[in-house]
Protein backbone atom coordinates (compact mmCIF):
# COMPACT_ATOMS: atom_id res chain seq x y z
CA UNK A 1 0.00 0.00 0.00
CA UNK A 2 1.30 3.25 -0.89
CA UNK A 3 -0.38 6.49 0.39
CA UNK A 4 0.96 10.22 -0.27
CA UNK A 5 -1.34 12.22 2.25
CA UNK A 6 -0.79 15.81 1.60
CA UNK A 7 -1.98 18.76 3.89
CA UNK A 8 -3.71 20.41 1.78
CA UNK A 9 -1.64 22.43 -1.06
CA UNK A 10 -2.16 22.76 -4.78
CA UNK A 11 -0.03 24.47 -7.49
CA UNK A 12 4.08 24.66 -6.12
CA UNK A 13 3.82 23.70 -2.89
CA UNK A 14 3.16 20.39 -3.58
CA UNK A 15 5.36 20.07 -6.24
CA UNK A 16 7.73 17.31 -4.59
CA UNK A 17 4.40 15.46 -3.74
CA UNK A 18 3.22 15.04 -7.24
CA UNK A 19 5.86 14.33 -8.57
CA UNK A 20 6.52 11.04 -6.59
CA UNK A 21 2.66 9.98 -7.08
CA UNK A 22 4.04 10.70 -10.81
CA UNK A 23 6.78 8.37 -10.38
CA UNK A 24 4.92 5.63 -8.91
CA UNK A 25 2.03 5.89 -11.36
CA UNK A 26 4.19 6.15 -14.78
CA UNK A 27 1.88 5.70 -17.74
CA UNK A 28 -1.25 4.30 -15.52
CA UNK A 29 -4.81 5.26 -15.43
CA UNK A 30 -5.43 7.58 -12.31
CA UNK A 31 -8.79 7.75 -11.24
CA UNK A 32 -9.52 11.40 -9.91
CA UNK A 33 -12.25 12.13 -7.19
CA UNK A 34 -13.45 15.06 -6.48
CA UNK A 35 -16.69 14.29 -4.58
CA UNK A 36 -15.55 16.08 -1.43
CA UNK A 37 -15.88 19.36 -3.22
CA UNK A 38 -18.82 21.73 -2.12
CA UNK A 39 -19.36 24.11 -4.66
CA UNK A 40 -22.06 23.84 -8.00
CA UNK A 41 -19.10 23.91 -10.11
CA UNK A 42 -17.40 20.17 -9.97
CA UNK A 43 -17.68 19.24 -13.26
CA UNK A 44 -14.83 22.11 -13.58
CA UNK A 45 -12.49 20.07 -10.93
CA UNK A 46 -11.12 17.91 -14.00
CA UNK A 47 -9.47 20.98 -15.46
CA UNK A 48 -7.83 22.06 -12.11
CA UNK A 49 -6.55 18.42 -11.91
CA UNK A 50 -5.44 18.37 -15.09
CA UNK A 51 -3.20 21.38 -14.86
CA UNK A 52 -2.05 20.11 -11.63
CA UNK A 53 -0.78 16.55 -12.87
CA UNK A 54 -0.42 16.71 -16.69
CA UNK A 55 2.77 18.65 -16.28
CA UNK A 56 4.27 15.72 -13.96
CA UNK A 57 3.83 13.58 -17.24
CA UNK A 58 -0.25 12.16 -16.04
CA UNK A 59 -2.59 12.26 -18.74
CA UNK A 60 -4.82 9.18 -18.88
CA UNK A 61 -7.02 10.76 -15.95
CA UNK A 62 -10.56 9.29 -15.47
CA UNK A 63 -12.88 11.76 -13.79
CA UNK A 64 -15.50 10.25 -10.84
CA UNK A 65 -18.56 12.16 -10.29
CA UNK A 66 -20.43 9.57 -8.83
CA UNK A 67 -19.65 7.44 -5.83
CA UNK A 68 -21.22 4.54 -7.50
CA UNK A 69 -19.01 4.34 -10.32
CA UNK A 70 -15.54 3.84 -8.38
CA UNK A 71 -16.54 0.10 -8.81
CA UNK A 72 -13.49 -2.91 -8.50
CA UNK A 73 -13.56 -2.90 -12.38
CA UNK A 74 -12.97 0.67 -12.61
CA UNK A 75 -10.26 0.72 -10.04
CA UNK A 76 -8.54 -2.79 -10.76
CA UNK A 77 -7.68 -1.45 -14.47
CA UNK A 78 -5.93 1.99 -12.78
CA UNK A 79 -2.48 2.52 -11.52
CA UNK A 80 -3.56 6.08 -9.14
CA UNK A 81 -6.06 7.55 -7.58
CA UNK A 82 -6.35 10.75 -6.47
CA UNK A 83 -8.79 12.26 -3.85
CA UNK A 84 -9.22 16.19 -3.81
CA UNK A 85 -10.80 18.34 -0.72
CA UNK A 86 -14.05 19.80 -0.23
CA UNK A 87 -15.78 18.76 2.49
CA UNK A 88 -14.69 15.88 4.51
CA UNK A 89 -18.31 14.74 5.74
CA UNK A 90 -19.78 14.66 2.43
CA UNK A 91 -16.98 12.74 0.66
CA UNK A 92 -16.62 10.11 3.36
CA UNK A 93 -20.87 9.42 3.56
CA UNK A 94 -20.86 9.12 -0.18
CA UNK A 95 -17.84 6.66 0.14
CA UNK A 96 -19.63 4.49 2.61
CA UNK A 97 -23.13 4.34 1.48
CA UNK A 98 -21.80 2.72 -1.97
CA UNK A 99 -19.37 0.07 -2.50
CA UNK A 100 -16.38 2.48 -3.22
CA UNK A 101 -15.67 2.46 0.34
CA UNK A 102 -15.05 -1.38 0.07
CA UNK A 103 -13.71 -1.09 -3.11
CA UNK A 104 -10.82 1.51 -2.43
CA UNK A 105 -9.86 -0.76 0.31
CA UNK A 106 -9.52 -3.90 -2.07
CA UNK A 107 -7.59 -1.27 -4.23
CA UNK A 108 -5.02 -0.25 -1.31
CA UNK A 109 -4.24 -4.13 -0.58
CA UNK A 110 -2.75 -4.28 -4.02
CA UNK A 111 0.90 -3.93 -4.18
CA UNK A 112 1.61 -1.84 -7.51
CA UNK A 113 -1.10 1.48 -7.06
CA UNK A 114 -0.79 4.51 -5.30
CA UNK A 115 -3.43 6.83 -4.09
CA UNK A 116 -3.41 10.43 -2.38
CA UNK A 117 -5.17 12.92 -1.10
CA UNK A 118 -5.42 16.42 -0.40
CA UNK A 119 -6.69 17.98 2.89
CA UNK A 120 -10.31 16.05 2.83
CA UNK A 121 -8.95 13.47 0.90
CA UNK A 122 -6.04 12.72 3.30
CA UNK A 123 -8.09 13.15 6.26
CA UNK A 124 -10.28 10.24 4.80
CA UNK A 125 -7.16 7.62 5.81
CA UNK A 126 -6.58 8.36 9.04
CA UNK A 127 -8.78 7.15 12.15
CA UNK A 128 -11.45 9.86 13.26
CA UNK A 129 -11.96 12.82 10.41
CA UNK A 130 -13.24 15.07 13.54
CA UNK A 131 -10.32 16.58 13.93
CA UNK A 132 -11.71 18.97 11.03
CA UNK A 133 -15.50 19.57 12.53
CA UNK A 134 -16.01 22.72 12.95
CA UNK A 135 -15.84 23.91 17.23
CA UNK A 136 -17.41 27.18 16.69
CA UNK A 137 -13.38 28.44 16.67
CA UNK A 138 -13.73 29.76 12.95
CA UNK A 139 -10.03 28.36 11.97
CA UNK A 140 -10.25 28.70 7.89
CA UNK A 141 -10.01 25.85 6.02
CA UNK A 142 -10.04 23.34 8.89
CA UNK A 143 -14.10 23.74 9.85
CA UNK A 144 -15.86 20.89 7.96
CA UNK A 145 -19.65 21.28 9.47
CA UNK A 146 -21.49 17.64 9.32
CA UNK A 147 -24.19 19.15 7.46
CA UNK A 148 -24.66 15.63 5.80
CA UNK A 149 -25.42 13.83 9.13
CA UNK A 150 -22.81 11.31 8.79
CA UNK A 151 -22.20 8.93 12.26
CA UNK A 152 -19.77 6.90 11.38
CA UNK A 153 -16.68 9.40 11.05
CA UNK A 154 -13.88 6.86 11.20
CA UNK A 155 -11.68 6.60 8.41
CA UNK A 156 -9.88 3.67 6.92
CA UNK A 157 -7.64 4.31 9.52
CA UNK A 158 -4.06 3.85 7.71
CA UNK A 159 -1.74 6.14 10.40
CA UNK A 160 -1.31 3.47 13.02
CA UNK A 161 -4.25 5.00 15.13
CA UNK A 162 -3.51 8.63 14.04
CA UNK A 163 -5.44 11.32 12.98
CA UNK A 164 -4.79 14.54 10.82
CA UNK A 165 -4.76 18.31 10.71
CA UNK A 166 -4.01 19.38 7.54
CA UNK A 167 -3.49 23.08 6.58
CA UNK A 168 -1.66 23.15 9.23
CA UNK A 169 -0.30 26.66 10.36
CA UNK A 170 -1.26 27.98 7.38
CA UNK A 171 -2.70 31.55 8.79
CA UNK A 172 -0.13 33.11 11.51
CA UNK A 173 -2.94 34.92 13.07
CA UNK A 174 -4.89 32.11 13.56
CA UNK A 175 -2.54 29.44 15.07
CA UNK A 176 -3.39 30.37 19.01
CA UNK A 177 -6.98 29.00 17.56
CA UNK A 178 -5.37 25.75 16.32
CA UNK A 179 -3.49 25.70 19.43
CA UNK A 180 -6.41 25.48 21.01
CA UNK A 181 -8.54 22.76 19.13
CA UNK A 182 -4.96 21.03 19.33
CA UNK A 183 -5.32 20.80 23.15
CA UNK A 184 -9.04 19.86 23.30
CA UNK A 185 -8.38 16.98 20.76
CA UNK A 186 -5.43 15.65 22.48
CA UNK A 187 -7.43 15.90 26.18
CA UNK A 188 -9.92 13.61 24.08
CA UNK A 189 -7.79 11.04 23.34
CA UNK A 190 -6.94 12.07 19.84
CA UNK A 191 -3.29 11.34 18.42
CA UNK A 192 -2.66 13.69 15.50
CA UNK A 193 -0.52 14.40 12.80
CA UNK A 194 -0.36 17.68 12.19
CA UNK A 195 0.89 18.64 8.23
CA UNK A 196 1.23 21.78 6.30
CA UNK A 197 0.04 22.27 3.16
CA UNK A 198 3.61 22.34 1.22
CA UNK A 199 3.79 18.81 2.52
CA UNK A 200 2.75 15.39 2.55
CA UNK A 201 3.27 11.98 4.66
CA UNK A 202 4.14 9.04 2.32
CA UNK A 203 2.99 5.93 3.61
CA UNK A 204 4.69 3.09 1.92
CA UNK A 205 3.36 -0.44 3.86
CA UNK A 206 4.29 -0.06 7.06
CA UNK A 207 6.86 3.27 6.70
CA UNK A 208 5.89 6.69 6.72
CA UNK A 209 7.96 9.55 5.75
CA UNK A 210 7.71 13.16 5.13
CA UNK A 211 7.95 14.57 1.66
CA UNK A 212 7.75 18.52 1.17
CA UNK A 213 9.15 21.58 1.90
CA UNK A 214 7.52 22.44 5.85
CA UNK A 215 8.31 20.16 8.89
CA UNK A 216 5.24 17.76 10.21
CA UNK A 217 4.27 17.77 13.73
CA UNK A 218 3.18 14.49 15.73
CA UNK A 219 1.06 15.25 18.99
CA UNK A 220 -0.14 13.08 20.90
CA UNK A 221 -0.70 12.95 25.13
CA UNK A 222 2.87 11.37 25.69
CA UNK A 223 5.16 13.69 23.04
CA UNK A 224 5.08 16.22 21.12
CA UNK A 225 7.97 15.37 17.99
CA UNK A 226 8.74 17.53 15.19
CA UNK A 227 9.82 16.05 11.62
CA UNK A 228 11.52 17.54 9.05
CA UNK A 229 11.24 16.96 5.47
CA UNK A 230 12.64 13.51 3.77
CA UNK A 231 12.28 12.07 7.85
CA UNK A 232 11.30 9.00 9.05
CA UNK A 233 7.92 8.51 11.44
CA UNK A 234 9.09 6.93 14.03
CA UNK A 235 5.73 5.57 16.38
Amino acid sequence: MKLILNGGGSDEQIKESLQLFSKLVGNGKVVYIPLAWNNSNIENCINWFKSQVEPYGIKNIVQVLNANDITDELLNNSKGVFIGGGNTYKLLKMLKETEAYNNLINFMKRNDTVIMGGSAGALIFAKSIDTCLDDGLGIKSICDVNNVGLKDTNGFNCLKGYSILPHYKKIDEQIPLTIKRIERLVYEGYKLICIPEETSVFVDDENLFIVGEKPVEVIDKEKRVVYDTNKKLEF
